[in-house]
């Protein structure tokens, strides 16, 4: 064998990892026919290695599982939640889910997940709400403290029937157009939570009666529905619409702390709604 089919060798060593270029790292003389087999070997067992490690993860991302097991697992094995993926996947291959089922209720309480790891949609936050009674942002955190539980795939299957049920957030039609002048205007979520239960009905069709309502320009019947709720529906920093920045402004107005603003921004909301709050403080937001 010449130098250059060692080269070559080399080269294809490099395609596959540290490991197997380590084997001839250093070679300036031929290598025999078997230590060339042997050098080949190494190099298609990490190319093996790499097509089964890849299968594992295949398997983790077509399950029920989710990136909060993965956290849950890899805090019990002391890896990389990327590494617990096929770790996962693994246990599904070999039909050893409960396993994967025992590390993950083995962390409830410790690690913690939040509503962004569950891949769910704003629809189901809303159906949620719904089903607990609350705003879609104390639905987000409560969904997260029943993961921090349960992990991913055991909220998934708690929640299914709340979850698999949201109906779909697109109104066609008349109720498409009011929708639209709704999210065009100052009302916000909030004010929406608020007629939905004056209303006795849902939030989207509180939206769908707040637009019929500026279309016929009779606006001041929805802030009487508002100001009815005042102490019976609050809302959350979330409903308010308002971001980080706003909530720097108006701590800089009113002099407080970050938090505090927060709190006074959404205690004020929930006594104005969102249209009444953007008109006595809309000016000072305006200004940040």
């Amino acid at each position: 064998m010449s130098n250059t089919s060692v080269m070559s060798a080399l080269a294809l060593v490099s395609l596959v990892g540290a490991s197997a270029q380590a084997e001839v790292a250093g070679a300036d003389i031929a290598l025999p026919g078997a230590d060339m087999s042997a050098l080949l070997a190494v190099s298609s067992a990490g190319l093996a290695f790499g097509q089964d490690e890849a299968a594992r993860l295949d398997l983790f991302f077509s399950s029920e599982y989710g990136y909060c097991d993965a956290r849950k697992v890899a805090d019990v094995w002391k890896t990389s939640p990327f590494a617990a993926k096929a770790i996962i996947g693994g246990k599904i291959a070999n039909g050893l889910t409960d396993l994967v089922d025992a590390d993950i209720a083995s962390t409830a309480g410790r690690v913690a997940c939040d509503w962004g790891e569950l891949g769910l949609s704003w629809e189901q936050a809303v159906a949620l709400a719904d089903y607990w009674g609350r705003s879609p942002g104390e639905a987000k955190a409560k969904s997260g403290d029943i993961a921090t539980d349960l992990g991913h795939k055991g909220f998934r299957r708690a929640m299914a029937h709340v979850l698999n049920s949201a109906p779909p957030q697109n109104p066609s039609g008349n109720d498409g157009a009011y929708q639209q002048l709704f999210f065009n205007s100052d009302y916000g979520y909030c004010d929406a939570l608020k007629v939905a239960r004056v209303w006795g009905t849902d939030v989207g069709s509180a939206k769908t009666v707040i637009g019929q309502k500026i279309a016929g320009g009779i606006t001041d019947l929805v802030d009487v529905d508002i100001a009815s709720t005042a102490a019976s529906v609050q809302c959350s920093w979330v409903d308010t619409g308002l971001d980080f920045n706003d909530a720097v402004t108006l701590a800089g107005f009113w002099g407080v702390s970050l938090g505090e603003a927060k709190a006074k921004a959404t205690a004020y909301t929930s006594e104005w709604g969102n249209a009444g709050f953007q008109r006595r403080l809309g000016s000072v937001l305006a200004r940040g």
